[in-house]
């Protein structure tokens, strides 16, 4: 459980730069979503293995949740750029560009 929370906290980490600077950069947002479902079912996981009556297990998956869906807020206005491969951002909106064509 703490691997998910790890996994869904690192995510971040991935797309900082996108999200805060002007200008264009890869597009790491189909990352951000495979590892914050690799979290969560880290999270699922090691609450069935802990057993349904932990509190403390339930927390942390609920904890897990939150920072997942939280991310996935803040990565989704990139996500329509899946296919591509860099994001531009200019003025708060994201425009989708393949550098290679």
């Amino acid at each position: 459980m703490a691997g998910g929370l790890l996994l869904a906290l690192l995510s971040h980490t991935a797309t900082i730069e996108m999200e805060t600077f002007p200008g264009l950069r890869e597009n790491r947002g189909p990352m951000v979503v495979w590892i914050c479902g690799i979290a969560v079912l880290s999270a699922v996981a090691g609450y069935a293995l802990q057993g349904w009556r932990s509190r403390g297990a339930l927390v942390m998956v609920l904890l897990v949740g939150v920072v997942v869906a939280l991310r996935l807020y803040t990565i989704a206005p990139a996500l329509h750029c899946w296919s591509y491969d860099s994001v531009g951002r200019h003025d708060g909106a994201y425009h989708c560009v393949n550098r290679w064509e």
